[in-house]
């Protein structure tokens, strides 16, 4: 009987998530637009506005602790500091990498948007990952933002982003 109100819980919680995550519009979310904008402009800057602010970081702390007590979590300053060091060198490869194969920048095209869920069962938090399809003259490629999180309604870049070409 627990088994069963267990597999049911389970599923309650999987069509919650899923449903919440169909229904939204990728294409047109803020990360989104932020990143493609700031690829297309080459700035560092406005790459930037994606990553997590102070207090979207004081929100995650004490879910990082609950999940991982012996965790040793650094100051929110530290934390910010290292994922703006670690997004501007990102961008700059990514921007480097793209140049490589023959990308204009600022004549990229957003072709196309989609989500791939990738929940942590010990973290109550969206997360996945975002892939860009874009374009350039006749070059086709990608841009993943490998790891997302929705922190407090809003889809935060919590990892390096990468560029693939097709």
């Amino acid at each position: 009987m627990k088994r069963v109100f267990n597999f049911s819980l389970s599923m309650i919680s999987f069509l919650l998530t899923y449903t919440s995550i169909a229904q939204e519009d990728f294409r047109n979310i803020e990360v989104v637009n932020t990143v493609f904008n700031a690829l297309k402009e080459q700035s560092e800057k406005g790459y930037l506005k994606v990553l997590p602010t102070k207090d979207e970081v004081e929100y995650l702390i004490p879910i990082v602790k609950e999940t991982q007590p012996n965790e040793n979590v650094p100051s929110v300053d530290a934390i910010i500091l290292n994922f703006e060091n670690k997004a501007i060198e990102n961008l700059r490869k990514v921007s480097e990498k793209g140049r490589s194969f023959g990308v204009l920048w600022n004549d990229i095209i957003l072709e196309k948007v989609s989500f791939k869920s990738n929940p942590d069962n010990n973290m109550p938090i969206e997360r996945g990952s975002i892939i860009l399809e874009c374009s350039s003259k006749d070059k086709k490629f990608l841009i993943v933002l490998k790891k997302v999180y929705k922190i407090q309604d809003t889809w935060r870049v919590m990892d390096s982003i990468k560029f693939t070409l097709l």
